[in-house]
């Protein structure tokens, strides 16, 4: 009769044979925001009573759409390698152009007395105004940094100065808001009045809908294929016979779009727009950075995903909305944002030393060359 506790002994060495740590350590790394995220709520919901109430997991959702969509563009100009530091006055550009634009062709429309048709058509096109001047200036960023071989660091810096007296030049330094409310009812307004499906509004299934779109571009097309290579590897697509320079102008568009769209709903949710958003608080662009990177998107460039880019936010947004459901004030959200954008980079850091000693490796010898060692050696 065999022996149980033999033929288990011989079970569990197969186990640890076939098991391979690297991968399984790979593994975590690539889903590591699932993982993250998972442990903030479980963390969340014992610390803070309520956490995962309907009435508080709607508001947190419906905080995240703005980064979501901000986090869109930046990821795409991060996996082309480069950055874009002036995606938070980009905000502000589609906030006040749509409000004031708006104000503007719903007088043409027909004002109240035209009724929504005005409030629709005037939304529609002051939105379309808005997102082609963050489009616009997106590509001013592009081809400073394509064309004219400019650091991102330094051109959006440029940008985001640039545009910070536009702004307050366009608003004169005002808040401006809707002439109508009924933007704000069309906009915010559940489709489904049920727990946990209120957040489900016009604003969210727009936001959504970028989303996907956007990852399918990124991860379904020969485009997005070849924005990876441009990222990872800039000699190995220039020998692929990439436009390395065309694709690397249209992220940067692609981040004007997303975060003119993002100030655009934003400033319709509210139904006005400030020009020094994002100056108080948490600063939009170090939220968005700090989830770019906890996504999985590297610093360098070639890897990214806009989807975990999304969950990262939503993660981090939990961070800031459990400390309050913890009795904590605003000065420890400042405080935990200070530190995970710090841990980030300390990560980031870490792992681009790691990638470094793989470069440095000597390659394993073929089989002749270790023979004639060990005769030599004898």
């Amino acid at each position: 009769m065999p022996d149980p506790l033999e033929n288990w002994g011989v079970t569990m060495l197969k186990i640890n044979k076939n098991f391979d740590r690297e991968k399984l350590l790979g593994t975590l790394n690539h889903n590591r925001i699932y993982v993250f995220l998972v442990i903030i709520i479980i963390i969340m919901s014992i610390g803070a009573p309520g956490f995962m109430r309907s009435s508080n997991v709607t508001p947190l959702l419906k905080t995240s759409l703005l980064p979501i969509l901000v986090g869109i563009g930046f990821t795409f100009v991060m996996i082309g390698g480069n950055f874009d530091l002036s995606v938070g006055a980009m905000i502000n550009v589609g906030a006040l152009m749509v409000m004031g634009e708006f104000n503007r062709f719903f007088l043409i429309f027909g004002g109240e007395a035209a009724g929504t048709g005005a409030v629709v058509g005037a939304w529609i096109v002051a939105s379309i105004i808005a997102l082609g001047a963050g489009s616009f200036f997106g590509l001013i960023n592009g081809l400073l940094v394509a064309k004219g071989k400019v650091h991102s660091f330094i051109v959006t810096i440029g940008m985001l100065t640039t545009l910070g007296g536009f702004v307050y030049t366009y608003s004169k330094g005002n808040t401006i808001s809707a002439n109508s409310y009924l933007l704000v009812d069309i906009i915010e307004k559940p489709l489904l009045k049920l727990p946990y499906l209120e957040f489900f509004t016009m604003r969210s299934i727009i936001t959504i809908l970028v989303l996907v779109f956007f990852e399918i571009l990124l991860v379904k097309t020969s485009w997005g294929r070849g924005l990876f290579m441009v990222g990872s590897n800039k000699e190995a697509a220039w020998q692929a016979g990439i436009d390395m320079e065309r694709k690397l102008i249209l992220t940067f568009i692609i981040s004007g779009f997303t975060a003119a769209m993002g100030g655009i709903l934003f400033a319709t949710s509210m139904n006005a727009a400030v020009p020094n958003y994002g100056e108080r608080g948490i600063n939009p662009l170090m939220l968005v950075l700090a989830s770019t990177i906890i996504g999985g998107t590297v610093m360098t460039g070639g890897s990214g995903s806009v989807v975990k880019t999304a969950i990262a936010v939503i993660a981090i947004q939990a961070i800031f909305n459990g400390l309050i459901g913890m009795g904590l004030g605003f000065d420890s959200q400042v405080l935990a944002a200070g530190v995970l954008l710090g841990s980030v980079v300390l990560y980031e850091a870490f792992v681009l030393y790691k990638q470094s000693l793989r470069k440095g490796e000597r390659p394993a010898m073929l089989p002749e060359a270790e023979e004639l060692k060990l005769k030599h050696k004898a």
